[in-house]
């Protein structure tokens, strides 16, 4: 199918190709199921996680091309990579803080990838240059956000609030500093870029997308810091006297410290990752 633009890239030549083939909707079937067993393989995904990463990468790629695909595991495998690294290096003083870990079940792939597939089908309708904008600031928040939180941990400086600036557990959703925030910068950047390089026009004129994108990725990112803090639900452990993301341990039930119960850690990213690329579209409406 592929609806986007030919813009040059070595993405766009792929797309030309592969589309024109008499059976590219059962071929690419078969390509992400390809993907989606190799991840679940690599323990990177749960089978749920597997089934969603499917979804999203079947529906993105067939709408806007191998651009897109190529964004989405550009995003992956940099957020694999920089998980693997955090955890060698902080794994042990982050066990037990934070609610999920490893292997990315479904609902954590929906929180980072839900708008991103909504963006391309809306495409599909009506292809807009909007709706490719909002597609990369989705996954430039999910990066930006990953980035801020497995670099940021391994800040030597301790992170504060970002409301109150009081100091805070390393770790926990909320908690900022300088390095996370410089890191979420930067891989809002990295996906911005990514998506010049694969689906928007190979032009300075497309700074402005570009930065947009980048913009409205790292607000996301902050926005997700600020829901961390306030309305994510955070339980108080007895035994070990700290506060953790876990809402039970030893099959019993941990008393609410703050936050809401229902409002975990993957309604904190689909909130911030829907902002982000609400904010992308808006900005892009106005500046156009």
């Amino acid at each position: 199918m592929n609806l986007v633009p030919f813009n040059g890239s070595l993405a766009a030549l792929l797309d030309s190709w592969f589309f024109s083939l008499p059976h590219a909707f059962w071929l690419l079937l078969v390509l992400m199921a390809i993907v989606a067993i190799a991840a679940y393989g690599a323990r990177q995904l749960t089978a749920s996680g597997a089934v969603a990463a499917f979804l999203v990468g079947f529906g993105t790629t067939w709408v806007l091309g191998f651009g897109a695909l190529g964004t989405l595991l550009f995003f992956f495998i940099t957020a694999g990579v920089l998980s693997k690294v955090s955890k060698r290096i902080r794994g042990k003083e982050m066990a037990g803080l934070q609610a999920k870990g490893g292997r990315r079940d479904a609902m954590q792939v929906w929180a980072n990838g839900l708008f991103a597939l909504i963006a391309a089908l809306l495409y599909a309708l009506s292809p807009s240059p909007l709706y490719l904008v909002a597609f990369g600031a989705s996954v430039a928040e999910a990066a930006s956000d990953t980035f801020a939180g497995d670099v940021g941990v391994l800040s030597r400086t301790d992170p504060v609030s970002i409301l109150t600036g009081r100091p805070m557990k390393r770790g926990l959703s909320g908690a900022v500093s300088p390095l996370g925030l410089a890191s979420g910068m930067i891989g809002a950047l990295l996906i911005a870029c990514t998506v010049w390089a694969l689906l928007l026009p190979s032009s300075w004129a497309s700074l402005k997308e570009v930065s947009v994108i980048a913009t409205a990725a790292f607000f996301g990112c902050l926005i997700d810091s600020v829901l961390g803090a306030t309305v994510q639900a955070h339980y108080w452990d007895e035994e070990s006297d700290t506060i953790t993301e876990h809402p039970e341990k030893g099959g019993r039930s941990l008393p609410l410290e703050r936050g809401v119960r229902w409002f975990d850690n993957d309604m904190v990213n689909l909130v911030s990752n829907g902002v982000a690329s609400l904010l992308a579209y808006s900005l892009m409406a106005i500046l156009s």
